[in-house]
């Protein structure tokens, strides 16, 4: 946990000293648009193409910092992308919504995407999550 939270707290760092880490941001939007966009939408506002399947709505993911005092949860929602049984909304353990590509656990598991970047999962979360805060 605390390898996370030096982890976000130096990205957040990055982001805002180094203008060159701008394109982390784009690799983060393309994270959303692959995992996130069918039920939340585009735009993030839980208007995906997917709504009329759910059972429940999902979050509208741009007002995360106005339902928390102006503040994003940035330790808060790294925890729901990395454990999916954190929002019922996105299934259990066994069968998250967006598969098995943000668990290391699964990847260690059935086989990684890349061996030679055992760090991938957590880098993919934090680019999606900074993308979420933006």
């Amino acid at each position: 946990m605390k390898n996370t939270i030096a982890s976000i707290a130096f990205v957040a760092a990055s982001l805002a000293v180094f203008p060159g880490y701008a394109e982390e941001a784009v690799f983060g939007q393309l994270e959303f648009q692959n995992s996130c966009a069918a039920c939340h939408g585009m735009d993030g506002k839980g208007n995906g193409p997917f709504l009329d399947f759910l059972k429940q709505a999902p979050a509208d993911l741009t007002q995360i910092a106005s339902r928390n005092n102006g503040r994003f949860p940035f330790q808060q929602i790294y925890k729901v992308i990395e454990d999916p049984s954190a929002s019922r909304a996105h299934g259990d353990r066994d069968m998250p919504v967006w598969g098995r590509q943000f668990s290391q656990e699964e990847i260690d598991k059935y086989g990684p995407y890349d061996t030679m970047h055992p760090g991938l999962v957590e880098a993919r979360i934090l680019k999606l999550v900074f993308y979420l805060a933006t």
